[in-house]
């Protein structure tokens, strides 16, 4: 395989290498006229990035949004998730946030949110989880059927600071962040960003 999808299957080949973070780090920078740089730490360069212009790298274990240039990490983000815990998205209403590779497909101005950077959430491997819990009776049922998938899960800002700050899990399943941050990822990345979440 050649191109981003060539790389997408190496990216979930290391999804398990990069998955630890660097508990020691407290570096989280909040101005948005800072250049970006690299940051110094465990988690400073991705190999697998390295010919990606923009990679983001969700870590839900450690509450980060990492942006990488070139394999080069250079801001990192507090984030919030879903009010439902660890674990992956299945199903709509399970107000998880999904686990796995996306892509960033749009991104906009939002009247509550700040910024919303739309990922292409539910990919085939959340498909395939999806339809293998209804099959096995594992979703819940909305009038003569199961609840779907599910869909709209992004990035974006918050209406609720005070709980960004506390680190206080609010979403319905995306990925919160403070608005200055959410609008600095915005101006960062473009539509087409490779965005990876892991547990």
């Amino acid at each position: 395989m050649s191109g981003r999808f060539g790389r997408a299957v190496v990216v979930v080949g290391w999804m398990v290498a990069v998955a630890a973070c660097n508990p020691l780090d407290r570096f989280r920078p909040t101005s948005v006229n800072v250049p970006p740089q690299p940051l110094a730490d465990d988690d400073d360069q991705l190999a697998w990035a390295e010919h990606e212009p923009w990679v983001v790298v969700v870590r839900k274990s450690c509450r980060t949004l990492d942006v990488y240039n070139y394999g080069a990490r250079v801001r990192s983000f507090p984030t919030v998730f879903g009010l439902n815990g660890s674990g992956s998205k299945l199903y709509e209403g399970d107000r998880r946030t999904p686990s796995g590779l996306y892509m960033i497909v749009d991104k906009r101005a939002h009247p509550r949110w700040r910024q919303f950077l739309l990922l292409d959430y539910p990919n085939t491997q959340d498909l395939q989880r999806y339809w293998l819990a209804m099959e096995g009776g594992g979703l819940p049922r909305r009038g003569d059927g199961y609840v779907g998938a599910g869909g709209a899960v992004g990035i974006h800002g918050t209406d609720k600071p005070g709980l960004n700050a506390r680190g206080v899990d609010w979403t319905w399943g995306c990925i919160s962040l403070q608005n200055a941050d959410v609008d600095d990822l915005a101006r960062l990345v473009p539509v087409g960003t490779l965005v990876l979440i892991e547990e």
